[in-house]
């Protein structure tokens, strides 16, 4: 249901929520200041923030997300009637944790409110999706789902680029590269990077290469049987473990692949790492 007004927000006791706001065009907002820190990701339309002082205004588009700290006096005025998710939370449910703390004072830069780009696309929506389905439910555990789902957010906002978004190619393949680095495990495939960067196989696969040296397979296979091998290394996780938390479900795949990369089979290659290590100088 479209709003004129913004839309109040109550915390229940745990100290966080997640809301959604649609705006009309008869959308007005006076300035204001929240008792709670609160994140607004548009998810359609276009808005501006504007903080209260001599700070400069925010503009915020698909894919955006502001952050407005606690007490911190400011407004929103629609520049296309938007969809807005908001996730807000008391100051106290950070106190609790000082390293998510830590993160929303990175996140606001020093400043009252701030305009973060690095979140969007499917996985960042999906964390929002993920928590508004949590607060909607009533399955046990589910304010430790929901604190979760805040934290997941934050961090994905932490390490996103700074920058805003851009419509040049070889950033955006840039971009996908960078996703794929952080989130080898989950199920990748060229279609999906492919969408992600908006443009055809042909066109990204040629600019992946020329980016990574690699095709977007072999860059998805080294990050994996890497990650695969630094587990085994510890010697706190079985091959079937390692293999599981680097993306493959297939055993015997990963066997081949591992085989191909390092030489040997998962046990052998182990078992000369450690017998190299022992050796005087090794």
């Amino acid at each position: 249901m479209p709003v004129s007004r913004p839309i109040a927000v109550t915390l229940p006791d745990y100290g966080l929520a997640f809301a959604e706001s649609i705006h009309g065009p008869s959308f007005r907002m006076a300035e204001r200041a929240d008792e709670f820190h609160k994140l607004v990701y548009v998810l359609q339309g276009r808005v501006t923030l504007f903080p209260a002082g001599p700070a400069k205004p925010l503009p915020a588009g698909p894919g955006a997300t502001l952050c407005v700290a606690a007490g911190a006096r400011h407004r929103i005025a629609d520049t296309e009637p938007p969809t807005l998710l908001l996730l807000c939370f008391t100051p106290a449910l950070l106190a609790r944790d000082p390293e998510l703390e830590r993160l929303w004072a990175r996140l606001l830069g020093g400043k009252a409110a701030s305009l973060q780009q690095g979140g969007r696309g499917h996985r960042f929506e999906g964390l929002w999706r993920a928590g508004i389905a949590e607060q909607a439910g009533s399955q046990p555990g589910r304010e430790v789902a929901l604190r979760a789902a805040a934290a997941n957010i934050l961090v994905a906002l932490a390490r996103g680029p700074a920058g805003p978004p851009t419509d040049d190619a070889a950033q955006r393949v840039l971009a996908v590269t960078r996703e794929l680095a952080g989130t080898f495990y989950e199920p990748w495939s060229l279609a999906r990077a492919c969408s992600r960067a908006g443009m055809s196989r042909r066109h990204f696969s040629a600019l992946f290469r020329q980016h990574t040296g690699r095709s977007f397979l072999g860059q998805l296979t080294e990050l994996r049987l890497t990650h695969a091998a630094a587990l085994l290394r510890e010697n706190r996780h079985s091959i079937i473990g390692a293999a599981f938390s680097s993306g493959y479900g297939d055993l015997s795949h990963f066997y081949r692949l591992f085989r191909a990369r390092f030489g040997r089979p998962p046990r052998a290659w182990l078992e000369k790492s450690r017998g190299a290590a022992l050796r005087p100088g090794g």
